[in-house]
């Protein structure tokens, strides 16, 4: 089980878990996010700054990449837990953890519309025994809305950490070096894709100057990205506090002319 030890492997079921409530309960996100997943894998295995930057990775791969309606979309919150755990065990690096986690997420796709498949004789059931004025019993039987939620994000995760790492590594030794190199390519690739389809819904044209201040910033004059972070919302507020003022302080004005 890629050397995890049961405290480990007891944390990631245990936040597989919350992160299956999460979405199909409340709805907070205030976890489900493949930058704060990646973190606190890390964390649990002992590595929180390659967590940290796979997650970061993933995120940017999922930017843009939204399930609306009924709409079935690769989980990228699978996918950077199985590519950390990978990652970090065996010690080969991002791409290679990429390898097993992204097809991962999207066996996650299947998944998710069998789910949705049985939520609808799940609501039948519920609605059949309202109708019958068993009221108790029809609000119970929809619980298992949650039971078939954490099943589809637990089923995958728990079948690669008890394949172990010797099954993960048998599919990278099978991997011919064009495929191992296209996929190290991919890793590099998607991320800037899912940053051009985030760009893509964003004012950016109204925008452009901080765009090219941000750009400038980290290419030519060695800011990180966190300082171009701070700075950029920095700027935010202050777009944010004119507006709201300007605002306030023309309808101020357009009032005091209404009264005289």
């Amino acid at each position: 089980m890629f050397g995890l030890s049961a405290l480990q492997l007891i944390l990631i079921l245990l936040l597989t878990e919350l992160i299956a409530l999460d979405s199909g309960g409340p709805q907070t996100q205030l976890i489900s996010k493949p930058l704060v997943v990646g973190t606190m894998i890390g964390m649990v295995l002992g590595d929180t700054t390659q967590g940290m930057f796979i997650g970061a990775t993933l995120q940017l791969m999922s930017m843009g990449v939204v399930g609306l309606g009924g709409a079935s979309v690769p989980n990228y919150v699978i996918t950077t837990i199985i590519t950390t755990i990978v990652a970090i065990q065996s010690g080969q690096g991002y791409e290679i953890g990429l390898t097993i986690g992204l097809p991962v997420g999207m066996l996650y796709v299947n998944l998710d519309i069998l789910h949705k498949i049985l939520n609808g004789y799940v609501m039948r059931w519920s609605q059949k025994l309202a109708n019958q004025k068993k009221f108790d019993q029809s609000l119970h039987v929809l619980y298992l809305h949650l039971v078939l939620m954490s099943l589809k994000f637990l089923l995958p995760v728990v079948i690669v950490l008890f394949a172990g790492q010797t099954v993960a590594q048998a599919i990278v030794d099978a991997m011919p070096a064009w495929l191992f190199n296209g996929m190290t390519v991919a890793g590099k690739i998607l991320p800037v894709t899912g940053m051009a389809m985030l760009l893509n819904y964003m004012p950016v044209e109204k925008n452009f100057l901080y765009l090219c201040i941000g750009f400038v910033m980290y290419a030519y004059m060695g800011v990180g990205t966190l300082g171009v972070a701070i700075i950029g919302f920095g700027l935010a507020f202050k777009y944010y506090y004119d507006q709201t003022h300007n605002t306030a302080a023309l309808s101020s004005s357009v009032g005091g002319l209404e009264d005289e």
